[in-house]
């Protein structure tokens, strides 16, 4: 048990959840950005679409960053380009998080 609480309390341990919950926050921020503008609703529909055919995203193509660099930036149905402002937001948002926590907490 001893192990167990000096494992939790490193800070190596704490960036992986760290950088995932600012990758997880960055994605959202994407949505705000995106929609907000065109006048639609952040919380409807409540899934991700493609800005051109609308399709919906499929939840294994929607992980922050990861998914953008594996579809290569484009949509999995139409190959529409998908801007690099997405995965941009979410490695700032990332790495703010990990200095954060950083500063705060190490």
């Amino acid at each position: 048990m001893a192990k167990v609480l000096k494992v939790l309390q490193t800070a190596e341990y704490w960036i992986l959840p760290v950088a995932l919950l600012g990758a997880i926050i960055g994605s959202f921020l994407n949505v705000v950005v995106f929609r907000l503008p065109l006048g639609l609703s952040i919380s409807r529909p409540r899934w991700s679409f493609c800005p051109h055919c609308r399709t919906r995203i499929r939840p294994h193509h929607n992980l922050p960053i990861i998914g953008w660099l594996a579809l290569r930036g484009r949509c999995h149905h139409c190959r529409g380009s998908i801007a690099r402002v997405y995965p941009i937001v979410e490695c700032t948002t990332t790495l703010l998080f990990i200095m954060v926590w950083d500063v705060l907490f190490v």
